[in-house]
């Protein structure tokens, strides 16, 4: 509570504050399902920026930088001259047998035509490259000449895409050329951009602002003091062993945002992260020791994010040693992603802890820049508000200056700013289950390898029931090992096809009993389905089952895909606004 709120408080009657704790506080408290409002984008009394909207062009990139790209297998090298952004790029020697395979995959684009480009640099490239574009007309086998073309952006070609498109390379070609370049993908939309989706919770961007610590946050000429000001609550993280961590911790704290550890590692290009950072040359124990130091001096932490890293994020031992000293204090992990190939975030799921990994930097070279970067991602949280849009800043005055002129834009257009801890998930799927959790079938399920596509799925296969109506005994339990309780936001997903059931039926375990709903899977494809805001104790106690015992209409497809736990907020905090109205 904040000094606001405390005057407020003291100025109300003992008897109204009893009245409003036994007929709002504690029904919603316990209440089962605890978001009933919808966010309708076209109506003006929930988004105002319709006019914005009319006029915007949208265009999004997705860099091999960003969770979208994955390298499955080659070997892929890393380079920095001549890429987009200024940042870094792969290459694969060839011509090759195509055995060495990368994928994009762009998730929650507005449904239209669009233009799709490719960012190549000069050099002696594959005359006849062999891309794979699946969008919503099925799979289109392309061959394009990246030999020798102009640094910058080239066209793939114009695709019909409704909400994802999945673009695959491999290392196969047969004419001249000596290599394969894979950076970023340049998506425009070519038709006119549709309205918004409605929304059960309001649409979302997760900010994160690293390197914090170095400097006095009490001082008027810093970025962290004009930050911190801002009516936007945001994750700071703190580099441990500076003049000014503590201070740093606190005083975030103070103005209601969260801190998290900047725990510095050791780079590609950096050896020597600094003052109580892990280097290559440490042991596994040194590590740990390290990390829990860290956690322990920095007040108020409740998570931890990686400063540089690309060498130490590689990992996986030193990651599963951070890890488990994260879950000795229930603290969460978000992954910088400072190269494509590391193993952290990875890590991080697979022993259940909740994570998360950011998908934009939003530090321009100027203002202009990172208002531009930060309204880009607005734009992806208003189309698509249950993916995650996450994003990594730093103290730095063009950042600041940016998330100053923004707040009011991104209020006017609807789209909220949430810390990280707010955007921090436990995913179970058909195919894949973290540590602790579980996923059992009863009946005549079988597994299909035409799975979802998205950047937060193992993409493996899912379970179908052929039929459903002919049976009606089938079921599909998804048990997650939470590792906290509170309150968490609730979906789930699958294969969007054109002959999946309107009947099916999901019930959802929870703290204070079962709630039961339809599960209408005909609907069109909006990437996660909400089924709610429950409260959920750690453990192995929840659940979500998908059935089909009100399954009729025979000729169906029932599909059990994946489960996506959000956490929200601790048990017994209120969600109550009411003193917003100060």
């Amino acid at each position: 509570m904040n000094h606001i709120q405390e005057k407020v408080l003291s100025k109300i009657p003992y008897f109204l504050l009893l009245a409003i704790y036994l007929f709002w506080i504690v029904p919603a408290a316990f209440s089962q399902n605890l978001s009933q409002t919808t966010y309708d984008l076209n109506d003006p009394a929930d988004y105002k920026f319709q006019p914005f909207l009319k006029d915007v062009s949208f265009q999004t990139v997705f860099d091999v930088e960003d969770p979208c790209f994955e390298i499955f297998s080659g070997d892929w090298i890393l380079s920095k001259d001549g890429s987009h952004n200024a940042s870094f790029y792969y290459y694969i020697a060839g011509p090759g047998a195509g055995s060495g395979k990368a994928r994009w995959i762009a998730e929650g684009l507005p449904q239209g035509d669009y233009l799709i480009e490719f960012y190549v640099n000069n050099d002696d490239y594959a005359q006849d490259a062999r891309y794979q574009v699946i969008d919503a007309n099925g799979v289109h086998e392309l061959t394009v000449n990246m030999r020798y073309l102009a640094d910058g952006w080239h066209t793939l070609g114009t695709f019909s895409i409704n909400r994802y498109c999945v673009v695959n390379i491999s290392d196969y070609w047969t004419l001249a050329g000596t290599k394969i370049m894979v950076d970023a993908l340049r998506f425009t939309l070519q038709t006119t951009l549709p309205a918004p989706p409605s929304t059960s919770i309001p649409p979302h961007i997760g900010i994160c602002i690293d390197d914090c610590g170095s400097v006095n946050p009490l001082s008027s000429s810093t970025p962290i003091y004009k930050m911190l000001r801002l009516p936007l609550t945001m994750t700071y993280a703190v580099i441990p062993c500076l003049s000014y961590t503590s201070a740093s911790a606190n005083e975030i704290v103070n103005w209601g945002s969260e801190v998290i550890l900047h725990q510095p590692m050791a780079a590609i290009s950096v050896p020597d992260p600094g003052a109580c950072g892990i280097t290559d040359a440490m042991t596994l124990e040194q590590v740990r020791t390290m990390v829990a130091n860290n956690l322990t001096d920095l007040p108020h932490v409740i998570g931890m994010n990686n400063h540089m890293g690309s060498l130490i994020t590689q990992q996986q031992d030193k990651m599963q040693v951070c890890v488990e000293e994260l879950q000795k204090k229930d603290c969460f992990f978000y992954d910088s992603r400072t190269i494509t190939t590391a193993v952290a975030y990875d890590v991080a799921m697979n022993n259940g802890i909740l994570t998360a990994e950011r998908d934009f930097f939003i530090d321009g070279s100027n203002k202009e820049t990172s208002k531009a970067l930060i309204r880009n991602l607005a734009l992806r949280a208003l189309y698509a508000p249950y993916v995650p849009q996450l994003a990594i800043g730093h103290v730095r005055s063009a950042t600041a200056d940016s998330l100053t002129e923004m707040a009011v834009e991104l209020a006017t257009m609807g789209v909220e700013v949430w810390p990280i801890s707010k955007c921090v998930t436990q995913v179970v799927e058909a195919d894949y289950q973290p540590s602790g959790a579980s996923f059992s079938t009863q009946g005549s399920w079988t597994n299909n390898s035409a799975d979802r596509f998205s950047k937060e799925l193992k993409d493996d296969h899912c379970v179908i029931v052929n039929d459903p109506a002919s049976s009606y005994n089938e079921k599909a339990i998804f048990t997650p090992n939470l590792p906290v309780s509170g309150k968490y936001d609730i979906f789930t997903t699958w294969e969007p096809r054109d002959d999946l059931t309107s009947q099916g039926q999901v019930i959802i375990t929870h703290a204070y009993g079962t709630d039961t709903q339809t599960l209408d899977q005909s609907l069109p494809f909006y990437d996660w389905v909400y089924l709610g805001r429950y409260s959920m104790q750690s453990g192995t106690g929840g659940k979500v089952e998908l059935n089909d015992y009100a399954c009729t209409v025979p000729g169906k497809v029932f599909c059990a895909d994946a489960v996506k736990f959000v956490y929200i907020e601790p048990l017994g905090t209120s969600s109550c606004t009411m003193w917003k109205l100060y």
